[in-house]
Parts: structure tokens; sequence; C-alpha cells
């Protein structure tokens, strides 16, 4: 039998009986209770498939109802759209789930006489043997009112009709003052947290700034005084052990690692004095030094950056100027969160399903210190950044 759409005859078999018979002639529609939703309980919505009968599922039609409670109501439910304002009047059917199949009369254009109603049969449930394509659309939302995702999630299924929230109120506004409070106070302790962060980074970097032409003559001078002392070194000799135990293994390993370590931290030191006399000349005297400029504060990441540039002159009469981005320590994410963000982490840390988890958020509080990183903290790794191959200098 070839199936289409993903329905066959052998799957409506599978539905049952039950179905084939549930007709709008085998029920009337009556009105009931006028239905709106609660603004500050939880909201459920409903997907549902419904149509003249259930004989054929190819022509039912999918739906959203919106409760406060777990199941579709027997009463009224009023909705508004593109197209006016209109009603669901749900009622159960003799012999049938409540739950999985209801009766719907549909009132619009303003009508509201109950012979105008549009009679369907609606499945609001999941029953064993519906095709997988109405199983898998049949399924209930649940909406908390401080849901940060509230607008798009309202702004999505709209599309379908709005709820009522009070006769001809179709308004969603929520009384958020305390929740909306609270994340203002977060979002605010960050932003103040940042400004903190900035104040103290400025502090940290006009000292590091400051002092970096002085770190660079003694760097010059101790370019001066250990060149070459990589070919007069002489380094340990590691024995191998007379017998091979794993506690001896494991000691010369560490011993060569050692030695190795050390040989290959000295070959950068050396290097980093080829580089600068190559660059300059040996011999070539330092005049003089002095911080040339200052770039603005910049936020990397997480990370803020700044650049000092300083100038040397040597006595050929040429200059020799460096780059030193100095940086901060990394800074969490959380931070940088927009008050979008601050809603939607602050609503989920309150509806956790974890035991003690769903403590409120605590505003953070500014820092009283901050690291700051600079190249140039260690005069045998000075020059180090600048021979790396990245343009942090100018020699003219």
């Amino acid at each position: 039998m070839q199936q289409t759409d993903g329905i066959s005859g052998l799957t409506k078999m599978a539905v049952g009986s039950v179905l084939m018979v549930i007709s709008t002639q085998a029920f009337a529609v009556e009105g009931y209770k006028d239905i709106y939703l609660d603004r500050e309980a939880p909201i459920n919505i409903h997907s549902i498939y419904c149509g003249k009968d259930l004989k054929n599922l190819r022509a039912l039609k999918g739906g959203y109802v919106y409760t406060n409670t777990q199941h579709i109501e027997k009463g009224t439910y009023y909705f508004t759209s593109q197209y006016g304002e209109f009603s669901y009047t749900f009622n159960p059917i003799s012999g049938q789930d409540s739950s999985k199949i209801l009766a719907r009369g549909l009132l619009s254009a303003g009508k509201m006489n109950k012979n105008d109603m549009q009679k369907e049969v609606c499945i609001v449930g999941k029953i064993a043997g519906l095709p997988k394509v109405l199983l898998d659309g049949i399924h209930t939302k649940t909406m908390r009112v401080e849901d940060p995702e509230w607008d798009v999630t309202m702004t999505k299924y709209g599309f379908f009709g709005k709820p009522a929230f009070g006769k001809g109120v179709y308004k969603d506004s929520r009384t958020l003052a305390k929740y909306d409070d609270h994340d203002q106070k977060i979002y605010d302790a960050n932003q103040a947290y940042i400004q903190k962060v900035e104040a103290l980074f400025a502090e940290n970097f006009e000292a590091l700034a400051s002092g970096l032409p002085k770190r660079f003559e003694d760097a010059v001078k101790y370019a001066y005084q250990e060149d070459g002392f990589l070919a007069h070194k002489k380094y340990p000799t590691v024995k191998e052990p007379t017998v091979w135990t794993a506690a001896a293994k494991k000691r010369y390993d560490v011993q060569m690692h050692h030695l190795t370590q050390g040989v290959a931290y000295d070959k950068i030191i050396q290097a980093n004095f080829d580089w600068f006399f190559n660059l300059t000349g040996k011999g070539n005297a330092l005049t003089s030094s002095w911080v040339l400029k200052r770039s603005e504060l910049t936020w990397n990441g997480q990370i803020i950056e700044q650049t000092a540039t300083i100038r040397a002159s040597f006595a050929d009469g040429k200059s020799l100027d460096l780059d030193f981005i100095i940086k901060s320590e990394k800074l969490s994410t959380s931070v940088f969160a927009t008050l979008a963000e601050v809603k939607k982490a602050s609503f989920a840390k309150r509806n956790s399903i974890i035991m003690g988890a769903n403590k409120p958020i605590k505003p953070i509080t500014p820092p009283a210190q901050l690291q700051v990183y600079s190249s140039a903290e260690k005069k045998v790794l000075f020059f180090s950044p600048f021979r790396s191959g990245r343009d942090h200098y100018t020699f003219q």
C-alpha cells in the first residue's frame, strides 16, 4: 500500500476505530465559562490538530491554545489576530478522553451566536498509533512569567492568534518589578566592575610604561655584559645509571629534561643579543631613551590591552622604536553580559532543578587589584617579543 505524506491506510487502522466515527455530527458545542489567562502564572502553549472529522488525518490543521492549566479546560478561550477577534469553545465528547480529544467551536468576525459556530474535532494529546508527523507536532511549551524569552515566544506563536488576559485585553504586560530590579542591579554592578578594572589597569599601565626606558637601558647593558656567554658555558654531564631500575630511569629522565631546557633557554638569550646587535650594530652606544607615545586603552575580548612605545637614540644618530603591548588578566565573560543576557542567566538560575543551584545571582563586587603583564619583566628576555617576527619595532 502506497504511503502519502507519512499517513497510510494501514496507519489509520492503527489509530483505532474510535477516531473513525467522531465527526462534527456527533456532538453539539455549547457555551461555557469565559477563560482568560493570568498574567502572573505560568502559561502552557498547547499545539493541537483540528478538522471536520478524524477520518481524513491529512485534512487536519494545526493550532495553538494558551492555558494556565495542564490541560485545555471546558470553556471559551478568546484570541485576536490580524483578521480580528475570535474564540474557541472547547467541550468534552462523551466516551472520549478529554486530555486527548475535544470538540471545538470557532466563532470569528465578531459573531456571538452558537449557531454560527464552526464545529470541529481536535486532537489535543498524543494518541497511540497516530502518524509520527502528528505525534511530533502535538506538544506543550511552558513559559514562566519571568521567562526572558517571553516576548520572543509570544511573538512567534502570536501569528496564530494572541490570547486574551481579560475581556478585550490582549496585552501581555507582566509585573516583574522585583526581578527587573534585581537583574538591573546585576548589570549595573558588572558595569561598575568594568570601570574599576579599567581604572586599575590605567594605574598599572602608567607605572609599567614609565619604567620601560630604564628597563631598556638595563637590557642593553646586560646584552653587552653577557654576549657570547654561550660559547664558554659548560654544562654538567648526565650519566646513565648503572642499573636501569624504574626509579633510576625516572631520575635520569628528569636530569636530562632539566639539562635540555637549560640549554634551550640559554640559546634564546643569546639569540636575543644577536638580534639586537645585528639591528643596531655592536659598539653603537645608547645615548638616551624615553616613552615616545601611549596608545588608547582597548578591549581585546576579555583582556585589556594598551601599547607604550619607547624611543632609543644611539651614538650614530639612528633611533629604535619598540612597541610594548601591556595586557590585563582575562576577565570572566559574565561581566560583559548585556541586560538581556543577565535576565536570561538570572531566570535559569532561579528555576534550576538542581538542589541549591537556584539561589539568586549576587551582584559582583569591584576588584581591589588587577594582574597586569608586560613582556619587559625579565631583562634576559627583554628583546624576545621583537625578534619573534611580529612588527613591534622600527629602526631608522
